[in-house]
């Protein structure tokens, strides 16, 4: 582990990386800054609710086709924060949506709100305790 999450508070790190994979978060910090990762979850968070309520919208629908498009981007930007959970559902959406698979579209849309709102408290769990 980096310097950076080793200087946090153990027992958050601990609780975060339930949610986070905290080598994921190191990189993406060296690779930008601890000041800007409140505005990346900022942008993470906003995308990511036009995202949710297309993917709700498009699965009320049965519309396949957007809700590859819209899983795609949010396995991807998951990825970016160490999402891991969230980043393997919104795959099994994605690949399920792009053959049809209304049984396995069914069974992993509905865990992404819960996904996603664990993700977004953990990202700012994170990023409070950087100050720390």
């Amino acid at each position: 582990m980096g310097q950076i999450i080793e200087s946090m508070d153990a027992a958050l790190a601990e609780e975060v990386g339930q949610v986070l994979m905290l080598e994921t978060m190191e990189r993406l910090l060296e690779d930008t800054s601890v000041d800007f990762l409140p505005s990346l979850i900022e942008v993470f968070e906003a995308e990511s609710a036009q995202r949710l309520e297309s993917i709700k919208n498009s699965f009320a629908v049965s519309d396949m086709a957007v809700l590859a498009v819209e899983a795609h981007s949010l396995k991807g930007t998951s990825a970016t924060f160490g999402a891991e959970k969230l980043r393997a559902v919104s795959e099994k959406v994605e690949k399920a949506a792009k053959i049809g698979d209304e049984s396995v579209v069914n069974e992993n849309v509905p865990l992404i709100p819960d996904l996603l709102n664990e993700v977004l408290a953990n990202l700012n769990k994170f990023s409070k305790g950087l100050g720390q």
